[in-house]
């Protein structure tokens, strides 16, 4: 197959899988294995998925993430973050996060701020650059965009966010006019019982039709979790697990889509201190 054929079909599997071009999926095999309903949640994967979220982290934590998108190491994901809690600063987080293969891929670098407002508001920012590498001698693209969020806990137990994935509308590129997307989710989160928790959000986009997405994570023993969700537009179910040892968790997730199939997901994180 030639390579011009090939990314065309990435291009279309994209379309298919509500991918959007320029990396603002969620990332995280916890947030995966829950439909990717994640923002209203706060952990590591916040980096990606809502940096408001980070503001309640206060351990420095380093983590890695993998997906293996429909079983086809071309439209393999992968993600880095580093969180860096400071007190009465706020939170600093490094990410980094890579779309594809040799001959096409998306590479997203950020930096982020968090920072709480007492017990119930939190708010993040973000800057990307974001490097696009086309073979074939189409050569390379370098933009930049910005993320901007927000976490608001009205109960302990009950959590209202929302997140905005540049804002300004930056474009991709001079041909066409094309443009970054410009994604708007808003979510919540509750906390029926101290072992189950409830999640959903909407996603909406400029260019695509809304998308829902609802997760539940049990948590069924001290070091173990299960997890169930559902995304809408494709409809895709997902499910995972999360297993705590120490100061390591290791998350993995499947979701399936009924034309492309199954995309495992992985990831391993790790918290510095007691």
């Amino acid at each position: 197959m030639s390579q011009p054929k090939f990314i065309h079909i990435v291009y279309c599997t994209f379309i298919l899988s509500g991918v959007s071009i320029a990396q603002n999926s969620p990332v995280g095999a916890r947030s995966a294995a829950l439909g990717n309903a994640s923002v209203s949640l706060s952990d590591v994967w916040s980096s990606f998925n809502n940096q408001a979220g980070l503001a309640w982290l206060n351990q420095m934590e380093a983590a890695v993430y993998y997906e293996n998108r429909f079983l086809l190491p071309e439209l393999s994901s992968q993600g880095l973050a580093l969180v860096i809690p400071i007190k009465k600063i706020g939170c600093f987080d490094l990410n980094f996060n890579r779309f594809g293969y040799s001959q096409y891929n998306e590479n997203k670098f950020g930096l982020a701020y968090a920072r709480n407002f007492g017990p119930i508001f939190s708010a993040g920012i973000q800057f990307n650059i974001h490097w696009i590498h086309i073979g074939e001698g189409y050569g390379d693209l370098v933009t930049a965009s910005g993320e901007i969020s927000f976490q608001v806990k009205p109960l302990s137990r009950w959590v209202i966010a929302a997140h905005v994935f540049n804002p300004t509308r930056t474009p991709l590129a001079d041909y066409n006019r094309e443009k970054i997307p410009t994604i708007f989710r808003l979510g919540t989160s509750y906390a029926f019982h101290e072992k189950v928790l409830a999640t959903s959000e909407l996603q909406a986009d400029l260019d695509f039709h809304p998308i829902i997405r609802l997760g539940v994570e049990y948590h069924a023993i001290e070091q173990l979790f299960f997890r169930i969700g559902f995304s809408s537009n494709p409809v895709s179910p997902t499910f995972g697990f999360g297993l705590m040892i120490k100061g390591f968790k290791l998350d993995a997730a499947a979701a399936w889509q009924p034309i492309l199939g199954f995309s495992p997901q992985a990831s391993l994180s790790y918290k510095f201190g007691k």
